[in-house]
């Protein structure tokens, strides 16, 4: 017995496969990578400002890594789409549009702002001289307020990547044809 192949149900488990690769990546860097570069236990290994350094590393890596999951997202969504016919796939665009907009705006805006603030902080560990006490003090008060949006953002992202998995996840498990077999 072997059942009929069908491109859409390739797609379909490419793109259910890339959404739970993508929901893991984003819960193990928001609740366990990301944590730990700032663990007292690490403080003798990465002092402060290091450890900020490290995860601004860390996340520039992670957003490529969203952003290449995003591209695999719209390619998968696009081919199921098209090979299955009918209407646009309405709220699954919407939803991986505000993720993907959520991603880049922070990766051109939060970023190079939380960037710039960080080393205002620390301005004598980055050598900036024009920087007075008052200045790296206020630094650090826009900085801790900044990354507190942006720790929203990425529990927004979180959730809309949950929706998406499970959106996907109930159109790959209701199909609206069932496989022949042959005998």
């Amino acid at each position: 017995m072997k059942p009929k192949s069908n491109p859409r149900h390739i797609v379909q488990l490419v793109g259910t496969l890339n959404a739970a690769v993508w929901l893991g990546g984003a819960v193990f860097f928001t609740f366990i990578a990301g944590p730990a570069f700032f663990d007292p236990a690490l403080e003798a290994v990465l002092p402060k400002p290091e450890d900020g350094v490290a995860a601004r590393f860390l996340i520039g890596r992670f957003t490529a890594f969203q952003l290449s999951c995003g591209c695999i997202a719209l390619v998968t969504m696009t081919l199921c789409w098209r090979l299955q016919g009918g209407k646009f796939p309405r709220a699954q665009g919407l939803l991986l549009g505000g993720i993907l907009l959520l991603i880049v705006l922070g990766m051109m805006v939060l970023a190079p702002k939380l960037n710039a603030l960080h080393e205002l902080k620390y301005a004598d560990y980055f050598d900036v001289k024009e920087a007075t006490k008052a200045q790296s003090e206020a630094a650090g008060k826009a900085f801790g307020s900044l990354h507190g949006l942006s720790q929203v953002g990425n529990l927004v992202v979180l959730l809309g990547l949950v929706a998406q998995f499970i959106l996907l996840w109930k159109e790959a498990t209701q199909r609206k044809e069932k496989f022949s077999f042959r005998t």
